[in-house]
């Protein structure tokens, strides 16, 4: 756990404080189960960076860090395009002054290239990861949206249908259903499962020599 956490008494807090320690407690508890999980520690899958803080120390802009396997654009013009590959991806996650509220969602955005139909790849919204406002509701965890973005990255969840809710990246979702698709390109090592981290070698035993029998005379 954050140091910082523990020294907070969450008796004392209420109303948007409340939810904003709640918030941190949970993504705090999420990346500390990855850094364990992790084969180093030091590169977990998951984990974050407390970017701003209200002036009682809770983090109101987090930079959120994804240590996977995902597309961060294509080779070329001419297609078909082949998809290229990152493994460090960085996003922004700021909650608005009026957060938790129906006005109040909070923003999502890429601060590093993402190739996905729902995060925007370029112009003035670049970055902007599409969540509908059913998943953005007030309920919503910040934790498990963080966990949904990573279904994003990882293509196991993602919409490039010309249909409600729509693509946010429409030249996205249009390489994804007549190239990405058709070859198998969206479709990438997203679902091996993380190796364990690895357990420590212990030094064997030395085994204690057996007491020598005395030959007894006849």
């Amino acid at each position: 756990m954050n140091p910082a956490i523990s020294k907070i008494n969450e008796k004392d807090l209420k109303g948007r404080d409340a939810r904003l320690f709640l918030e941190w407690k949970e993504l705090d508890a999420l990346c500390e189960k990855r850094k364990r999980e992790s084969a180093n520690p030091f590169k977990p899958s998951l984990s974050y960076i407390i970017r701003r803080k209200t002036p009682t120390g809770l983090p109101t802009e987090y930079e959120i860090l994804y240590r996977c396997k995902s597309i961060i654009g294509v080779e070329g013009e001419e297609k078909p395009r082949k998809p290229i590959f990152g493994d460090l991806h960085r996003m922004s996650v700021v909650l608005p002054n009026n957060y938790p509220s129906a006005d109040g969602n909070p923003i999502f955005t890429f601060l590093s290239d993402i190739w996905h139909p729902n995060i925007r790849y370029s112009g003035s919204f670049k970055g902007h990861v599409c969540l509908t406002i059913k998943e953005m509701g007030v309920l919503a965890s910040i934790k498990d949206l963080v966990l949904r973005v990573e279904r994003y990255l990882k293509y196991q969840m993602y919409h490039a249908q010309n249909t409600y809710p729509y693509p946010e990246d429409q030249g996205v979702a249009e390489w994804v259903r007549e190239e990405g698709e058709p070859n198998g390109w969206v479709k990438f090592a997203q679902d091996k499962p993380v190796p364990p981290a690895p357990k420590p070698v212990e030094a064997p035993k030395q085994e204690s020599e057996a007491p020598k029998k005395r030959s007894l005379s006849i």
